[in-house]
């Protein structure tokens, strides 16, 4: 808090010169100070500082950045505002227009001649700055901010800070959060201050950026009596009685902007700071700041009220044409109160009006009737509109007035609500086209603001969707629009759980289409989806069977939505035991000829679909469509689409066998379903999660995210449930509890045939259920399940799962021929992407010569399953080979775990890079960092591995097993 050190009250229309000190923040400043001495040692650090309005923050801030400052710290700061609110990226741009300014000049040209200059280029078409920019842009924007940023790095330690962030637009924060993970090695400071308790939308995202991990966060507490006391003889002249003080106190609260404002007032009114005074305090009882700001603006001229009152209804940085047009002034006048007002302390000295503090505006704004307020926004919203300003920036105005059913309104939010939607914000989206229905718009008006509005909540909202496409459907007569709302209410309800419904409305629909041929597009659709429903359902899986072997003989090219919806439930199909792979990708690679439609009921196809992908050995072309949803929802903002594609990332990497890469989706997928709901279903997630974890070695902390769902949580969808289990019974089967994970698997094994799924390649419940039943010793119960999976997988015809199937038979078999089963697994195995099955079978298959004293095959096999399972991550297996090898006798090099350890996030991924043959210039691309960068992590990476360079990067960095974590947090990839 700045404390003024003189006893005099300037006049109200002299521009206050004061001087200040910090009371009751050393520690906060210390914290600050030290944090920033270790940036030239490349040590990062995010600091969150949060706390009430007026408590200080801000002058926190001031004072470190000052002294920051003269010991040659670069630092970028901004403001978050209320405008900024509708306007993506503007935080982001003025913070790094603030970076560019602080530079010399040198390092500003070296900086804006960089390949992150593009950033610039297209932060300034973004609406709301002039232009337009297109959806594709979102995710080049935000890595080429990045990318900035280490430039910037490069050019000395860099502070950038995010004042008042709660104010700060959507875009910008996502960002930060992504940017807060990603700055280890960096001589990089993130501070944000957020005021608690605003209860504005940007509160998540501010909560996620500070319970990342490593996360310094000050909260600032208000002052002590002991300051209160000083501040009160500082500026009343000396001597004050305990009880006067006490009473500021309390009045005040300790917040220091409040006790300024307090005691102002009470010195212009006479008060002294006496015993007798103190009743004088306790009646203003904490609302002296929005009073006295008030009452010292009302006493102002008229202009000037005017102009106070026509800033906060339009929000700071409002170009100063457009207040004077809402004050009804004319320029001159304008610009002589906005002096007065800079002289009062009111406004800053910005070229664009902005309050000093955001409380004047909450002030200005409880001094004003709500009725006249509303008027007043109105008025802004009329204004903006005449000037021809975004819609957006007319939208934000009219969602805070009353409904009057002007057409111009809902013309307005619904071209708003198109806007928000196409940049990423589809919660703003829906808001907009929630408030155009309170407009009582007319009938065939209203049909397609439900039809937006649910489409817009499909994928984040279903609940709301569905009750939208329900009230749409009561509006719609014509036999087309109420196929698509059908279909868009299906897709919501499946999406919540309640797949009975979905499947009473899509038979409700397709009795309505009828045979028709102009229809014929639409029945396609509903019929696939109502098969879709019934097998996730359950209770009538055979009937969707039925209806797809019925439809099977029909030849579809993939040319509309209809038939590619159609080509995904037969590609399914075949995968559940009713076809061959390659009849599966052939099917699968017609439904996707035509690209995938993220945003509306088709989605729900795909995730089926691209698991197909994977159970043909196709896993390249399933993460290539994966990464193309995981770019669509980040341009998109959604939540629940990021966690689709990172789910079906991390099963396609662990189906590959490369755990750390998995891991690495497996962190961003832990984030969103770590706040889980009926709606969104972790089952799924926790299960890849935990199979990736079984590979590392992770025992301990697969088994502490599996019991977060007990199994008598478990939801009734079959899919999430034998996912589940299946995890759930290989859990068991490590620990060693044969029995446990035999019931586990079992029961995977009757909702998956029930899903239906059938094909070994996706569920392998029948491999492990072999393995448990050996390890009870029933073996004759282990080859007949053994030799089903095997011949369920012949029929599919993929080198993986005939492959793992060949293993699992082996091993339950034993003796010579076991081994021969293995060898033919080995052969198998070979051909297939999947190489941490190679690994595994590799070492079975050594163990199996070693047991019947084959030393030398024993040796070179074992030799082989440690290179692949060291390539793959595979750490648990890796230390059972090497456990297995000196009996062979086999020889281990000296691992350098130890040193491989202390590799930074950044070296490692750095070094991973390097050693899989990229050049820098590729690495600096693929991470968005500069080519310097690279060769300084790479430098660090040798001398912490005591190596000379890339030749031996990869057996140093396979020799490192990952340590496993003592607080059992998600290891790092």
């Amino acid at each position: 808090m700045l404390t003024p050190l003189t006893n005099t009250v300037p006049a109200e229309k002299s521009c206050p010169a004061l001087q200040y000190e910090l009371l009751d923040r050393r520690e906060e400043l210390a914290v600050l100070g030290r944090l920033a001495e270790r940036l030239p040692d490349r040590v990062s650090s995010v600091v969150c500082i949060e706390g009430a309005g007026g408590i200080g923050k801000t002058s926190l801030l001031n004072a470190w950045i000052a002294g920051a400052r003269d010991r040659g710290l670069l630092v970028a700061r901004v403001c978050g505002s209320e405008s900024q609110e509708a306007r993506p990226w503007s935080a982001a741009r003025q913070l790094f227009d603030s970076l560019l300014a602080a530079l010399c000049e040198s390092d500003r040209r070296a900086l804006q001649e960089s390949p992150a200059a593009r950033t610039l280029s297209a932060l300034s078409t973004l609406p709301g700055e002039g232009g337009r920019a297109c959806g594709d842009q979102a995710e080049v924007i935000g890595e080429s901010l990045y990318e900035l940023v280490v430039n910037a790095c490069e050019m000395g330690p860099l502070a950038l800070v995010l004042d008042d962030a709660t104010w700060a637009d959507q875009a910008s924060l996502h960002w930060m959060r992504r940017l807060a993970g990603r700055i280890d090695g960096l001589p990089l400071m993130l501070v944000t201050t957020r005021r608690c308790g605003s209860g504005q939308e940007t509160a998540p995202l501010l909560d996620e950026l500070a319970l990342q991990p490593g996360v310094i966060t000050l909260e600032l507490s208000p002052l002590s009596p002991g300051s209160v006391r000083r501040l009160v003889q500082d500026r009343m002249g000396g001597r004050a009685d305990e009880q006067f003080c006490a009473a500021c106190h309390e009045a005040c609260g300790g917040n220091p902007l409040l006790l300024n404002e307090l005691l102002r007032v009470l010195v212009k009114n006479g008060v002294r700071p006496c015993a007798a005074q103190a009743g004088r305090v306790a009646e203003l009882n904490g609302h002296v700041l929005e009073k006295t700001i008030a009452i010292r603006l009302a006493r102002q001229s008229k202009a000037v009220m005017a102009m106070s009152r026509a800033l906060a209804v339009l929000g700071d940085g409002t170009q100063l044409p457009v207040v004077a047009a809402l004050a009804g002034l004319d320029p001159f006048r304008a610009q002589e109160a906005v002096r007065e007002m800079r002289c009062m302390g009111v406004l800053t000295e910005e070229e664009h009006p902005r309050f000093t503090q955001p409380l004047i505006r909450s002030a200005l704004f409880r001094a004003m009737a709500p009725g006249k307020l509303a008027e007043e926004h109105m008025r802004a919203a009329r204004l903006l509109r005449d000037h021809g300003e975004c819609s957006e920036k007319v939208a934000r105005h009219l969602m805070l007035t009353q409904p009057t059913g002007d057409e111009w309104r809902i013309a307005v939010l619904r071209d708003a609500a198109r806007r928000a939607a196409a940049r990423g914000a589809p919660a703003l989206s829906a808001r907009y086209l929630r408030q155009a229905l309170t407009e009582a718009p007319a009938p065939q008006v209203e049909v397609c603001l439900r039809a937006e509005l649910a489409t817009i909540e499909l994928l984040d909202n279903p609940t709301a969707s569905a009750y939208h496409f329900q009230q749409e459907l009561l509006l719609r007569q014509d036999t087309r629009g109420r196929a698509a709302a059908v279909s868009g209410l299906a897709a919501a309800l499946c999406a919540t759980r309640r797949t009975h419904e979905a499947v009473t409305a899509l038979r409700q629909g397709l009795a309505e289409l009828g045979e028709s041929p102009e229809h014929g597009e639409w029945r396609l659709r509903l019929e696939a989806q109502w098969v879709l429903a019934a097998w996730q359902d359950g209770s009538s899986a055979s009937i969707g069977t039925e209806l797809v072997e019925a439809r099977s003989s029909r030849h579809l090219r993939g040319d509309t939505p209809g038939e590619r919806a159609w080509l995904a439930v037969r590609a399914l199909h075949a995968q559940a035991g009713h076809g061959t792979a390659e009849h599966a990708r052939s099917l699968a690679g017609r439904a996707l000829r035509g690209g995938m439609e993220l945003d509306g009921a088709m989605l729900w196809f795909y995730p089926p679909l691209l698991l197909a992908l994977v159970a043909t050995d196709h896993p390249e072309m399933a993460a290539g469509w994966l990464q193309r949803m995981a770019d669509h929802a980040a341009r998109r903002g959604s939540g629940r689409l990021s966690a689709l594609a990172s789910f079906g990332l991390g099963t396609v990497a662990w189906h590959s066998g490369r755990v750390r890469e998995g891991l690495g989706h497996a962190r961003d997928l832990l984030d969103v379903v770590g706040r889980a709901t009926p709606e969104r279903p972790a089952l799924p997630s926790f299960a890849v999660v935990a199979n990736l974890l079984l590979d590392l070695g992770a025992t301990d902390i697969a088994h502490d995210i599996l019991q977060t769902h007990p199994t008598d949580s478990l939801v009734s969808d079959a899919w999430a449930r034998s996912a589940y289990l299946l995890a759930h019974g290989r859990l068991r089967l490590e620990q060693g509890d044969a029995g446990a994970a035999l019931a586990s698997l079992l029961e995977c094994g009757r909702y998956q045939e029930a899903g239906p799924v059938i094909t070994p390649a996706i569920a392998r419940w029948r491999s492990y259920a072999a393995l448990a039943y050996a390890a009870t010793g029933d073996r004759a119960s282990a080859i007949d399940m053994a030799e089903r999976d095997l011949e369920l997988s012949r029929r599919w015809g993929t080198h993986k799962a005939i492959g793992v199937s060949l293993r699992t038979l082996g091993t339950v078999t034993g003796g010579k021929r076991g081994l021969e089963l293995l060898s033919q697994a080995v052969d198998m195995l070979e051909h297939s992407p999947a190489r941490v099955e190679l690994a595994y079978t590799l070492n079975e298959f050594g163990a199996a010569c070693q047991r019947l004293a084959r030393r030398d095959t024993a040796r070179s096999s074992l030799q082989r399953a440690l290179v692949v399972a060291e390539e793959c991550s595979a750490s648990c297996l890796a230390d059972r080979v090497r456990g297995a090898l000196p009996l062979v006798g086999g020889r281990l090099r000296a691992a350098k775990a130890s040193d491989a350890r202390r590799l930074t996030p950044s070296e490692r991924r750095v070094a991973e890079l390097a050693a899989q043959g990229r050049s820098n210039r590729e690495i600096s691309e693929a991470l968005f960092v500069t080519r310097r960068t690279v060769e300084i992590h790479l430098t660090s990476a040798y001398r912490k591995l005591e190596i000379s360079g890339r030749p031996e990067l990869a057996f140093a960095l396979a020799q490192s097993a990952t340590p496993v974590r003592q607080d059992r947090a998600l290891p790092v990839p």
